[in-house]
C-alpha cells in the first residue's frame, strides 16, 4: 500500500468530526501567510541532546525497527 493509499484509507475510516478538524487544519496551512506548524522550534542544543539520547537508547537495545513501529501504530489506530 502506498503512502497516498494509506492516507486516503485513514481519512475514510475517521469519524466525521475528525475529518472536519483535518480539513480545517489543512485549509489553515494553505491560507496562512506563514504556514502553521504543530511542532515547536528546537534549539541546536536541544536537537543534539535528543539525538544523543536516541543513539544511547539504540545502543542499549531500547529502539525498535521503524517498520515494526509503523505496523504497531497502524494496528493500534485501525489503519492496518
Amino acid at each position: 500500500m502506498s503512502t497516498l493509499e494509506a492516507t486516503v484509507a485513514m481519512l475514510e475510516s475517521m469519524p466525521e468530526e475528525a475529518k472536519v478538524k483535518v480539513f480545517k487544519y489543512t485549509q489553515q496551512l494553505f491560507m496562512a501567510e506563514k504556514p502553521a506548524s504543530p511542532f515547536t522550534k528546537l534549539s541546536a542544543e536541544e536537537i543534539y541532546s535528543d539525538l544523543a539520547e536516541s543513539r544511547q537508547q539504540i545502543e542499549n537495545g531500547q529502539g525498535i525497527n521503524a517498520d515494526v513501529a509503523m505496523d504497531e501504530m497502524g494496528k493500534r489506530h485501525g489503519f492496518v
